[in-house]
């Protein structure tokens, strides 16, 4: 059996500030993935002569990530 719950944004914002630094820093790298390609797409819209791909974008963040979690 499912359940709805309905939380506005700031009580989204007040129910994260209660989780610890890993839960946020895992809920960030989750909203990043899910909305980075849409924000990529409208950036790459606005400046059309960037020769980049989003894969590349993502293969060079990926490495960031990498590096800064060791």
């Amino acid at each position: 059996m499912g359940a709805t719950l309905e939380l506005d944004i700031k009580q989204v914002k007040k129910l994260i500030n209660q989780f610890g630094n890993s839960e946020k820093e895992e809920l960030s790298k989750y909203l990043d993935k899910i909305t980075l390609k849409t924000r990529f797409e409208k950036f790459l819209l606005k400046k059309k002569n960037i020769p980049i791909s989003y894969e590349k974008i993502t293969e060079e963040v990926e490495k960031v990530r990498g590096k800064r979690y060791k």
